[in-house]
């Protein structure tokens, strides 16, 4: 016997477009911005929301979604009492959610510090400190997308289409961690090395790309011809522009650095992306590959007796 659907379509949209951080503090849940890009539940460790509220993520539990299935999680509702709850729910009497900002902000006009009499400082921390290959590093001198300022600091520099610096991130070279973006910077135009063939891989910062480099020379990968991006942090704006500046790309492989937030955002990623792209991931060992590196110099043991994930040509697809 036919038995009529419990929801309509139109009510299921309803329901799962409720926004989840609202939902979330509507029911005591502590969140708490972190980045631009995501929120999080504190005390549910690993637990990650969207920062428009559509989707959420709870690493340590394998589990995620929209709404509905947050309510069921969460609050160990059934899956018709957690639709009913949602539809029940006055959009404007949950709390406020500040907007997203928007992607591009135009303080200004970028203006470069200006360059050091010397590279000596950089050389060191890079090469010395960071456990980068000379020749990785002297090539992005060479092409001008590095540099030593008059105050010690690294000066990674991404250009636009005119060959003119549209971004800057500054980078510490004495103990004391420091590392920020430059007034006026946009983020649209990426630190990169542009590559030849068909693929192009994503790294946080400008130190795991350079990193990435080196372990590709230690291990002698032949025949590396990958485009390589660094995206300053989280941000889809450089993603863009690259993939559009090289229609001929058709894969991404997701280098983000191995803690939840970069997994919460190469799975955003992969989401906005995936039917575009064929997307797959290579997590390092440790937090981010330029701590992969500086572990293998710190190995008193051969490097050809070490394991390494290189992603030339098989990678783990997500």
């Amino acid at each position: 016997m036919y038995k009529e659907k419990r929801f309509s379509e139109e009510q299921l949209k309803e329901a799962d477009d409720i926004n989840i951080i609202a939902l979330a503090r509507s029911h005591g849940y502590d969140v708490k911005k972190i980045t631009p890009h995501s929120y999080k539940i504190p005390s549910y460790g690993g637990l990650y929301i969207k920062a428009d509220g559509s989707k959420w993520n709870w690493f340590s539990h394998g589990k995620g979604g929209g709404a509905i299935q947050f309510l069921m999680e969460l609050e160990n509702k059934s899956w018709v009492d957690a639709v009913k709850e949602l539809l029940g729910i006055n959009n404007e009497e949950l709390p406020y959610v500040e907007p997203l900002p928007k992607n591009i902000d135009k303080k200004g006009k970028l203006v470069l510090p200006n360059k050091n009499k010397t590279y000596k400082h950089i050389f060191a921390y890079l090469i010395q400190t960071r456990k980068i290959d000379s020749n990785v590093v002297k090539e992005f001198v060479k092409n001008k997308q590095l540099y030593e300022d008059e105050k010690n600091n690294c000066v990674f520099v991404g250009y636009n289409e005119s060959d003119e610096p549209r971004f800057a991130s500054l980078r510490g070279t004495s103990l004391k961690r420091f590392r920020k973006d430059l007034y006026g910077s946009d983020k649209t135009y990426p630190f990169n090395r542009e590559g030849t063939n068909e693929v192009l891989m994503i790294f946080e910062s400008a130190i795991d790309l350079m990193s990435y480099m080196t372990l590709v020379q230690l291990y002698d990968v032949k025949d590396f011809k990958h485009h390589m991006i660094s995206m300053g942090g989280t941000s889809y704006l450089p993603i863009k522009y690259y993939t559009n500046k090289y229609p001929n790309i058709k894969k991404m492989i997701l280098c983000l650095d191995n803690d939840e937030e970069g997994h919460f955002f190469s799975q955003q990623i992969h989401d906005r992306y995936r039917d575009k792209f064929q997307i797959t991931k290579h997590v390092p060992v440790h937090k981010d590959f330029n701590e992969d590196l500086i572990n293998i110099h710190n190995k008193p043991i051969e490097l050809n007796n070490i394991e390494v994930d290189i992603c030339v040509d098989e990678e783990i697809v997500i």
